[in-house]
């Protein structure tokens, strides 16, 4: 993207995910950080998922364990999940 598709909001938002996990170059992570400074509606969204990517890192240790009741919950929705594809 060049520096002006950055200047649009929409454009910006749909690029926090990328942001966040490092995939954009040095370019365009500088032209969000410029964006994120100025605008303050993005720069809210930028931290509501900051906030929420740091709860979640928190909340999922490698430790934590599912309980008994929570695993079968989970493999009987599997189980009885159906995948429909066009054409059937």
């Amino acid at each position: 993207m060049s520096e002006s598709e950055f200047h649009d909001c929409s454009d910006v938002l749909e690029q926090l995910y990328a942001f966040h996990d490092h995939e954009l170059s040095d370019e365009e992570a500088d032209h969000i950080r410029e964006h994120l400074l100025a605008c303050e509606p993005c720069l809210d969204s930028f931290q509501v998922e900051e906030a929420l990517r740091l709860l979640i890192r928190k909340s999922c240790h490698s430790e934590a364990v599912a309980s008994a009741g929570l695993r079968v919950r989970v493999q009987t929705t599997i189980s009885q999940t159906v995948v429909v594809t066009e054409g059937e």
